[in-house]
């Protein structure tokens, strides 16, 4: 019988406790359903930081690393592409160039021409062009590239932009979900004093979203499109990769006759073009002569 007493005592004591543990939680709900408001502003304004310096201090391990993704991120990277081209058929190399590119889906982003000297025989005209490709076409355009012309000098660069690219997503992913609970927690703001500083942080995540939003698209177009700028010269020789010594002798006597040519032509240029300034300079001489020895013969008469 005192068993049975002592189990009905403890069973009562259980259940009293529960009931008064009940309503004080239920207390404690509606007490802190507004200051909810002020903790929650201040747990986003020290697990953020506004100068864009962004702290993983929500779902962060203790080793201080940002959790990983479940699904594995495909590596971004960024091509950039230096050709050096020599071409015996520059308009023609120009106009395939511009077609190939259009073809492709991408643009010219900036070119420089050089349409050769109007005072030297060496007329060799050159440009530059700096045009962005589709990554995925890349190869198809280089291969475009060696149409009508040789190319002599080839770099390429390869930059991983992977973990830049993951660390801006986070912080934009990061401020769209703070930016979703402050509109919550402004629906339920009672005070204008707690309304102005849910809208002042409020504005403060809407500028970062724009900013890191800006840098992504910027990136984005830098992984998306690859950079390749062409060095275009025109030459009347393509320059051979590994010429023999027969060549050799063939390109020097052809350069060193080339160079005469343009020596001749020179001069004949500054010749002709000088006639205004060396026509009147001879006739003086020639009637500074002619008076000389006609003073010459009247002394010898006399």
């Amino acid at each position: 019988m005192k068993k049975l007493f002592a189990i009905i005592l403890c069973l009562l004591f259980v259940l009293s406790f529960a009931a008064c543990g009940a309503s004080k939680s239920d207390l404690a709900a509606n007490e802190s359903d507004f200051a909810a408001v002020e903790d929650s502003i201040e747990l986003y304004s020290a697990d953020t930081d506004i100068g864009g310096d962004f702290k993983y201090t929500a779902d962060q391990s203790e080793s201080g690393e940002a959790p990983q993704s479940q699904e594995t991120t495909e590596e971004k990277i960024i091509k950039t592409v230096d050709l050096s081209i020599q071409t015996k058929e520059y308009e023609a190399y120009i106009a395939a160039l511009t077609s190939n590119v259009t073809s492709l889906g991408g643009y010219i982003e900036n070119s420089t021409n050089h349409m050769g000297s109007y005072y030297s025989s060496n007329s060799n005209r050159s440009s530059t062009y700096t045009v962005r490709i589709p990554a995925d076409k890349l190869d198809a355009f280089l291969a475009g590239a060696e149409e009508k012309g040789k190319i002599v000098r080839k770099t390429e660069n390869q930059k991983n932009v992977t973990l830049d690219y993951v660390d801006l997503e986070s912080r934009i992913n990061a401020y769209k979900t703070e930016r979703t609970t402050l509109s919550g927690l402004l629906e339920k703001a009672e005070s204008l004093e707690d309304v102005l500083s849910i809208q002042e942080r409020l504005s403060e995540v809407n500028y970062q979203i724009e900013t890191y939003t800006a840098q992504m698209r910027v990136l984005e177009n830098r992984i998306g499109y690859s950079t390749v700028t062409l060095d275009i010269n025109e030459v009347e020789r393509v320059t051979e990769e590994k010429p023999t010594i027969g060549t050799r002798i063939k390109n020097t006597f052809l350069d060193n006759l080339e160079d005469l040519g343009e020596w001749i032509s020179d001069f004949v240029v500054n010749f002709v073009g000088g006639l205004p300034i060396i026509l009147p300079v001879v006739a003086v001489i020639v009637v500074a002569i002619l008076v000389v020895r006609k003073l010459i013969k009247k002394r010898r008469s006399k």
